[in-house]
């Protein structure tokens, strides 16, 4: 996971701040992100397969909502990108290492939170 932007920080103390005022919300948020980010990701890979840019749109815009909610912006423009990737880039040496790199950063990104799950 990248060093966090202003704009991430300021999203990740507005999270804490509803945490000391509701007590594991920041957890329940970090469980439902890491239950649905693989999904999203495996069914961005799958469509993305068989060409399909409904579906990589609508599960790229899931997952990049999720980032966001997070304060996750690197994970949430990747996102972005591939959810708007034009159909006629699909298979392309360039969407190929975009969509690679998704699953990468998902998997990196769940690693640190599922560590900070265990850890609080």
């Amino acid at each position: 996971m990248s060093i966090p932007t202003p704009k991430d920080q300021q999203t990740l103390d507005q999270l804490w701040q509803l945490e000391a005022e509701r007590p594991g919300l920041m957890k329940e948020l970090i469980r439902l992100f890491v239950a649905d980010a693989p999904k999203q990701t495996r069914l961005i890979h799958a469509a993305y397969g068989r060409r399909d840019p409904e579906m990589v749109r609508q599960s790229a815009h899931f997952l990049r909502s999720g980032s966001l909610a997070l304060g996750l912006s690197s994970l949430a423009e990747l996102s972005r990108v591939i959810e708007h990737l034009p159909l006629d880039s699909y298979g392309s040496k360039e969407s190929d290492a975009l969509v690679l790199e998704l699953r990468a950063e998902v998997h990196k990104v769940l690693l640190v939170l599922l560590k900070q799950l265990k850890d609080g």
